[in-house]
């Protein structure tokens, strides 16, 4: 078992406040949604891919299509390294739910706990993310990611050097950039989807 220096670490991992999520339900987005046939070409392109792969088309992307290039850029550099490389997606998967907690994203929490249900995940990992450094469902390595990948979002410019450590301990330089990617990328949609008030998909709603 191990157990991080960052003491404080836990303490600030705590879940939603759930009065934010009563305001979530109830406030306006901040731009219409536009519908998959008014996309841009290359953006409704990407669109159907991601149609064809996951069955449907999220809020969020029909947000971002206002933003043409810069949104075909988003998406594709989020469906590359959403997917986490050589961690592979159940950790990619597991990184994204933990930024999006500490982010309190309802949006995308909803998402990827969707995404790690769906591919059979443990419900035990689902419901004790923050309880990652001593609950047994999650591995050693796990652990390291999940620590690295909270302290990078709660405050990347202080990560603790025991974290620092157990991370080069496990992990080589590929998937320390890897983990790192994928964080700040989940931290990046937390923040449009949040800050643009996107809406939860109908079909999301028993699961947020």
């Amino acid at each position: 078992m191990i157990i991080f220096a960052g003491a404080d670490l836990l303490l600030k991992i705590g879940g939603f406040d759930m009065s934010k999520f009563e305001n979530f339900m109830t406030r306006d987005c901040l731009v219409p949604l536009i519908e998959l046939d008014d996309f841009a070409p290359a953006y409704k392109a990407l669109a159907k891919e991601n149609i064809k792969r996951t069955g449907r088309l999220a809020n969020s992307a029909k947000a971002m299509a206002h933003g043409e290039e810069l949104a075909l850029a988003a998406r594709k550099f989020f469906s590359v390294v959403g997917a986490g490389g050589s961690l592979g997606q159940e950790l990619a998967l597991l990184i994204r739910l933990i930024v999006s907690n500490l982010k309190s994203c309802v949006y995308c929490t909803t998402h990827q706990v969707n995404a790690l249900a769906q591919m059979g995940l443990a419900e035990e990992k689902i419901k004790n993310i923050h309880a990652f450094e001593t609950h047994p469902a999650f591995s050693k390595e796990e652990r390291v990611a999940l620590a690295f990948a909270s302290a990078l979002t709660l405050d990347s410019s202080n990560i603790d050097d025991d974290i620092c450590a157990h991370l080069k301990a496990i992990f080589p330089p590929k998937q320390r950039v890897e983990i790192a990617l994928v964080a700040g990328a989940m931290a990046f949609f937390n923040s449009f989807n949040d800050g643009l008030r996107v809406p939860m998909e109908e079909g999301a709603l028993d699961v947020a």
